[in-house]
């Protein structure tokens, strides 16, 4: 489940204790925080891939993007 906090945040839970949550920084850049208040900052871009990046590893494919 994706609940919207605010106009810039988002927290994805999972039906777990602690859900991360991704913050908007710009047009540019997001930061995202996981469940144990560690966070990274990526470009919207990257974090757009990310999806597919779970998809590669579990299917053990390679995604080609061009």
């Amino acid at each position: 489940m994706i609940r919207k906090l605010d106009d810039n945040t988002v927290k994805v839970c999972c039906s777990v204790n602690g859900c991360p949550t991704v913050e908007k920084i710009d047009e540019v850049y997001y930061k995202v925080t996981d469940d144990s208040g560690n966070s990274i900052v990526v470009k919207k871009d990257e974090l757009e891939l990310m999806g597919d990046a779970i998809t590669t590893i579990n299917e053990d494919q390679q995604l080609i993007n061009g």
